[in-house]
């Protein structure tokens, strides 16, 4: 979901995260990020468009899978979410759901399987390893684009071992916090294995900020910006484009995303509706900024 999506969701003030404080940002491009096609798993292809989602192929066999996510949007940084639809209900129910801008999600929202999934500025694409298990998954954000479905078939309700991936970092995403981003981080490819140990869903877009921007200064940031006015029409400000990130994760779900990150100071932000009171979860601290040397 792109953040004025998930404005829309919440049904809070303007939510643009990095608004003031971004000055320019890095596109991430997969193929130059890490090698991750080269570990020979089964492999989707997300295709956003302005009008929806396509899947290529439109099924996948449970298990560990390569998802490249191809944003070919006109303007705008944006993922895919990628949901197991419980029993009973279907993908446009959800969009139902949150296409009211004063509609909180619903209560089954929180008790889905979120799988995860790349996210990148327009005109980029991104990969990521995700574990799929059988069942339909939507793979959507909120109107108006198009969702799809994947169909996932095949496993035992064993979770198969993760993929031999050398990761370089280790993100662990909770109430309210990213751990594993306090010391410098090296530039250039990498991977990062991303995962919620938190008790609510949780997603990390990360952003450049300019050299120097210190923790308090973001907190600051963010907080008149989301405290503002909402915006009077559906574009809203102009905002930064985000390097990179990923969609959203359940608990206990991990991702093993690529990014290829250039020197400088970044800020990742997590913005998901919490369960109880519904606000964003940046809101609530969970923000970090980090240096790339």
């Amino acid at each position: 979901m792109d953040r004025r999506a998930f404005a829309r969701l919440i049904g809070g003030a303007v939510v643009v995260p990095f608004a003031g404080v971004m000055v320019g940002g890095r596109a991430v491009q997969a193929q130059a990020a890490a090698d991750l096609g080269g570990l020979g798993l089964p492999e989707v292809t997300v295709t956003i468009t302005d009008a929806g989602y396509q899947l290529t192929p439109p099924t996948a066999v449970a298990g560990w899978t390569l998802v490249t996510l191809e944003n070919r949007q006109e303007a705008g940084d944006t993922g895919a979410d990628i949901m197991l639809l419980p029993r009973g209900e279907t993908i446009e129910g959800l969009l139902a759901a949150v296409a009211t801008p004063t509609a909180a999600p619903p209560a089954w929202v929180f008790e889905s399987t979120f799988a995860g999934a790349p996210w990148v500025p327009a005109g980029t694409s991104a990969q990521a390893v995700v574990l799929l298990t059988a069942g339909d998954w939507g793979v959507f954000s909120p109107a108006p684009l198009a969702p799809s479905v994947l169909t996932v078939s095949g496993g035992d309700g064993t979770p198969p071992a993760p993929p031999t991936v050398n990761a370089a970092v280790d993100v662990t995403m909770q109430e309210f916090a990213f751990v594993g981003l306090e010391e410098p981080l090296v530039a250039g490819p990498q991977i990062w294995r991303v995962t919620n140990a938190g008790r609510q869903p949780h997603l990390m877009t990360v952003g450049q900020l300019p050299e120097g921007t210190t923790q308090a200064q973001f907190l600051e940031e963010l907080a008149a910006t989301m405290s503002g006015p909402p915006p009077t029409d559906e574009s809203g400000p102009a905002g930064p484009s985000t390097v990179g990130g990923c969609s959203t994760l359940s608990t206990g779900q991990s991702l093993y995303l690529a990014l290829d990150l250039a020197v400088g100071t970044y800020g990742a932000v997590c913005f998901f509706p919490d369960e109880e009171t519904g606000a964003p979860h940046v809101m609530l601290g969970m923000v970090q900024v980090f240096s790339v040397a």
